[in-house]
């Protein structure tokens, strides 16, 4: 993925959010996760993004 194409996912991302609103964000995100998830197909790499995702947010 170029760093182009990063920025429109990142930007359509935020835009499919923004348009569901603040109560269904959630769930999508939990959605987009779980089918992120399936596609990737590797327990291990799932299981680091996980430990990076969450790192300096508590």
């Amino acid at each position: 993925m170029t760093d182009s194409e990063l920025d429109a996912t990142y930007t359509r991302l935020c835009n499919t959010m923004t348009a569901l609103g603040e109560a269904v964000t959630p769930l999508f995100l939990a959605r987009f996760a779980l089918l992120s998830i399936i596609h990737v197909n590797d327990a291990a790499r799932v299981d680091q993004w996980i430990t990076d995702a969450a790192q300096d947010l508590d």
